[in-house]
């Protein structure tokens, strides 16, 4: 199998997993679309700050459609709005518990095959392999 191929291949498998998922839990009221809106969150919360305006911008869509979204997940349960202290317009969007549970779930394929890279290759290994998934981020970055 070549490059392209395995690579072909990871995001065909990664796809499936998170569909299945999905079904295997029903999915409740919640779309695959509005779980990757919560996995965008959730990461953009990770990095320090997540808003309408930030959710916006990252996935090239209007404040309005966001703040629709958002609306939705937060009458879900699913997300949470803070205002800021310092500029009442503004509001941090997180993920509450259960939505950061159920993102959990779609992760566990990747914390197996994360614990069994790290027991089998060296750190100069784990670190080559880092730096080549970052081409790849920021290939994806690109058409953004």
């Amino acid at each position: 199998m070549d490059l392209r191929d395995s690579l072909c291949r990871f995001y065909y498998d990664s796809t499936v997993s998170d569909l299945r998922q999905v079904n295997k839990t029903g999915g409740g009221e919640l779309s695959y679309n509005s779980i990757m809106y919560l996995d965008v969150i959730s990461y953009q919360q990770a990095l320090g700050v997540c808003t309408v305006t930030t959710l916006a911008d990252t996935l090239h869509i209007s404040r309005a459609a966001a703040t629709i979204k958002v609306g939705e997940l937060v009458k879900l349960g699913l997300v949470t709005k803070t205002r800021s202290e310092e500029d009442r317009r503004v509001s941090y969007l997180s993920v509450t518990g259960p939505a950061a549970l159920a993102l959990k779930a779609y992760d566990r394929p990747l914390e197996r095959a994360a614990r069994q890279v790290e027991a089998a290759y060296s750190q100069d290994e784990i670190d080559l392999f880092c730096a080549i998934l970052d081409i790849f981020s920021k290939e994806y970055q690109k058409d953004l």
